[in-house]
């Protein structure tokens, strides 16, 4: 799209400068002529395709309902020459990309985080869901914070009319997305809990929880437990707890905005808190396993991907004590893990983790070769066996223990 400073949209709007570029348009800085206000022009780029002007008229309608004094003002959904526009408020501030160049302090990252979730508690109750919630959609004011872009947004309560992204494809962008994002599940409130988790874990530490490259970070984001933040003690223990329970791997063990508002409402400017210590939440795992004699961390092995049940009782004949990674039953600390049709980057990322043990086919030299390079501890032959399999996970255990 070529430049089009001072050309004017609709009669009525003068772009005058670019604010910022986008898969699905660009957005101006543009005067409306007549009542000379400034205000955010953005033009929808591939306007010949019915799909993508559907989205953004809907990026309109769901924006447009949100009523809160840091939501973005929609003033009109209009044409020019066949191009849809959005006219909106123009949002005056600081992107929070730009503030976290480095770890912000604690005090300004918790009433950052308080009055995202303060947005949040107005967007849920509708229920309209962000999806996409990163530091980029995020504009700090010296009192106030803004939240843009809606254009990933769905109003829960009409999703079959409103939602335009398929299930099963990922939407977001993965180092602030959910677990229910990563496997292209539905998505409700807890979903921008999870995404503002990540924000307030970069904001605290300069860096979102995961990093790598986006196979990586999906991976990391379905089956890693979250990054300890402490590390010198810097960052209050309260407030790390709040962290951590938002980015429970399970949906429903996540605190709603409401709960985020009260809690860090609790605490100082800090994040320490005011009041005795909030009690944590149940950790991903049940602490029942701890009560077996077995040491999870040199025995225990979690099987990632789509096991066959014959394949688990063998392995449980075989002494494997093993668990299938879902939703209820995270990755956490295991001795070895079981990547079952995991491709060289998933590999990669649950090497970070533990020892690997993959599967491929035995004259299929190349995967073989591409798992061994991306961090696979063993490669077991296809079809799977119990005995192979276990024998694999034994001598990827005893590496483990030298």
């Amino acid at each position: 799209m070529t430049e089009r400073i001072g050309e004017v949209v609709a009669g009525r709007y003068r772009l005058e400068a670019v604010l910022g570029r986008g898969g699905g348009g660009v957005v101006y800085r543009a005067r409306q002529i007549g009542v000379d206000r400034e205000v955010a022009l953005k033009l929808l780029r591939r306007h010949e395709d019915p799909a993508a002007r559907a989205r953004f008229a809907r990026e309109a309608r769901v924006a447009a309902r949100l009523n809160h004094p840091a939501a973005v003002a929609i003033h009109e959904l209009g044409e020019h020459e066949g191009q849809p526009f959005i006219a909106m408020e123009l949002a005056v501030g600081t992107s929070l990309r730009a503030l976290l160049g480095a770890a912000l302090a604690s005090e300004e990252a918790v009433t950052i985080a308080a009055r995202i979730a303060d947005v949040l508690v107005a967007a849920h109750a509708l229920p309209l869901v962000h999806r996409d919630l990163k530091p980029e959609n995020v504009i700090v004011a010296s009192d106030q914070v803004r939240i843009l872009d809606f254009g990933l947004a769905f109003l829960q309560a009409h999703e079959t009319d409103d939602r335009m992204t398929a299930i099963g494809v990922v939407a977001g962008t993965p180092a602030y997305v959910s677990p229910e994002q990563a496997r292209g599940g539905d998505v409700g409130p807890p979903t921008d809990i999870y995404a503002l988790g990540c924000v307030l874990t970069e904001m605290l530490t300069g860096a979102p929880p995961f990093v790598g490259s986006d196979v990586e970070v999906l991976t990391r984001q379905l089956y890693a437990p979250p990054p300890p933040l402490r590390g010198d003690g810097a960052i209050p223990a309260g407030l790390e707890a709040l962290v951590t329970e938002m980015l429970d791997k399970r949906a429903s063990a996540r605190p709603s905005a409401a709960d985020v508002c009260e809690a860090l409402a609790s605490m100082d400017q800090s994040g320490r808190a005011r009041e005795p210590e909030r009690t944590r939440r149940a950790r991903m795992v049940p602490s029942g396993r701890e009560t077996t004699g077995r040491d999870p961390m040199h025995g225990e092995v979690a099987i990632v991907g789509e096991v066959d049940a014959s394949l688990l009782l063998g392995l449980s004949a075989a002494g494997v004590w093993a668990y299938v990674v879902t939703s209820e039953q995270p990755l956490e600390a295991p001795g070895a893990i079981l990547a079952i049709g995991a491709t060289p980057d998933e590999v990669r990322a649950l090497a970070a983790m533990a020892p690997v043990v993959a599967d491929a086919e035995s004259t299929d030299l190349a995967r073989i070769g591409e798992l061994i390079a991306s961090g696979a501890t063993e490669v077991v032959p296809l079809p799977l066996s119990s005995e192979a399999v276990a024998s694999r996970l034994a001598r990827a255990l005893r590496k483990r223990r030298r």
